[in-house]
C-alpha cells in the first residue's frame, strides 16, 4: 500500500511577526512551489526517510527533523502494530527561505499518513497535528504558514479567528526574489520578542506593523494595487527597526522601488529568505529580476 499527498507553499504578504502576537496577517498559497510526501512500507525494521538531504532512519534524522519525527510518533501511537514505514519527500521548495518548506512537509506528513492508515482525521485534527510540529520547529508558530499551505486562495489570519478566505484578485505581479541566504526563523522570532520586551518604541514598532495588515486588506478589496504596495514598504521599515533585515534585503528593496514596483519588503521571519515587490505588470517584474540577478539565486513571478 502507498498514499501520496502534494503540498504547495506559501508566502506572507504582511504580518510577519505581528501575527504571533495576535494581530492579522494576509498570506498567499504558491501552487508552482510544492512537495509530495509518499508513505508506503518498508521491508526493513525501521522507519526510512527519504529526502534530497537525508537518507536513513527517522528517528535517527537531525534535529531540524524534530517536527516530522513527533508526528509520525503521534501516528504510531494510534496505530502501535503498524508496519515499518518509507517517508520519502520529493519537491522544490528552498528550505529556511520563508516559502513555508517546514509547514508543507508538516501538512504532507500528515494528511499522507491520516490518508495511508484511514483514520479519517478532522481538518481541525489535522491542523492541530501540523501546528504543533510547526511549534517543534520555530519555537512558537502563529499557525499562519500551516493554514496557508492547506489554502489554495489568500488567507487573512489571526490566531484567536483563524482562517478567513479571500478569493479577491488584486490585478498586480508578485515578484519573489530568493536571496539565496537562509534565514532562521526561530532566531528571528527570539529576536524580536526581546526587542519588544525591551524597547517600548519596538514595541510600538511591532504594533505599527500588525496594524498595516487591516490596512492591505482594504486596499486589496478596491483593488488599489499602489496602496498595497506602499503598505509592503512601510511594513518593511518596521521590520528592519525590528532587526530582522539584512544590507541585501535592504539593498533589493530599494533597487526594486527604483526600479518601479509599488513597494517591497522581506517575507517570513527574516535574517536572510525572500523579497517581495509588488508590480503593475509581469514586464516590470522581469526587469527588477534581471537588474538584481547578481544578489539573488532565483525568482519567481506571480499574477495576483
Amino acid at each position: 500500500m502507498q498514499t501520496s499527498y502534494l503540498a504547495h507553499g506559501k508566502v506572507i504578504l504582511i504580518g510577519e511577526h505581528s501575527v504571533v502576537y495576535g494581530y492579522n496577517a494576509l498570506s498567499m498559497p504558491i501552487q508552482s512551489l510544492n512537495i509530495k510526501t509518499t508513505v508506503s512500507e518498508n521491508n526493513d525494521n525501521y522507519h526510512y526517510m527519504d529526502t534530497d538531504r537525508y537518507h536513513g532512519d527517522f528517528f535517527k534524522a537531525p534535529a531540524e527533523y524534530d517536527g516530522l519525527k513527533y508526528i509520525l510518533q503521534y501516528f504510531l501511537n494510534l496505530k502501535p502494530s503498524s508496519p515499518y514505514l518509507k517517508i520519502s519527500y520529493r519537491g522544490l521548495i528552498p528550505i529556511e527561505r520563508g516559502l513555508g518548506s517546514s509547514a508543507t512537509v508538516s501538512l504532507g506528513t500528515t494528511k499522507a499518513l491520516n490518508e495511508f492508515f484511514q483514520l479519517k482525521l478532522s481538518n481541525k485534527e489535522i491542523m492541530a497535528i501540523t501546528n504543533h510540529a510547526e511549534t517543534i520547529n520555530h519555537g512558537k508558530a502563529s499557525g499562519l504558514d500551516s493554514a496557508t499551505v492547506n489554502s489554495d486562495y489568500l488567507v487573512f489570519f489571526n490566531k484567536k479567528n483563524g482562517v478567513q478566505i479571500l478569493k479577491q484578485k488584486l490585478n498586480a505581479t508578485l515578484l519573489i526574489m530568493d536571496t539565496g541566504d537562509l534565514g532562521n526563523t526561530k532566531e528571528a522570532v527570539g529576536l524580536v520578542k526581546n526587542e519588544i520586551t525591551s524597547s517600548k518604541k519596538q514595541a510600538n514598532n511591532l504594533a505599527n506593523l500588525g496594524n498595516l495588515t487591516d490596512q492591505v486588506k482594504q486596499a486589496w478589496i478596491s483593488q488599489d494595487a499602489k496602496q498595497v504596495g506602499q503598505a509592503f514598504t512601510k511594513a518593511q521599515k518596521y521590520l528592519a527597526e525590528l532587526k530582522v533585515s539584512t544590507p541585501k534585503i535592504d539593498r533589493l528593496c530599494q533597487l526594486a522601488i527604483d526600479t518601479g514596483a509599488y513597494g517591497a519588503k522581506l517575507s517570513g521571519g527574516g535574517l536572510g529568505g525572500i523579497v517581495i515587490a509588488l508590480c503593475p505588470k509581469q514586464e516590470l517584474a522581469q526587469t527588477i529580476a534581471n537588474k538584481c540577478h547578481k544578489l539573488i539565486s532565483n525568482y519567481w513571478i506571480e499574477e495576483i
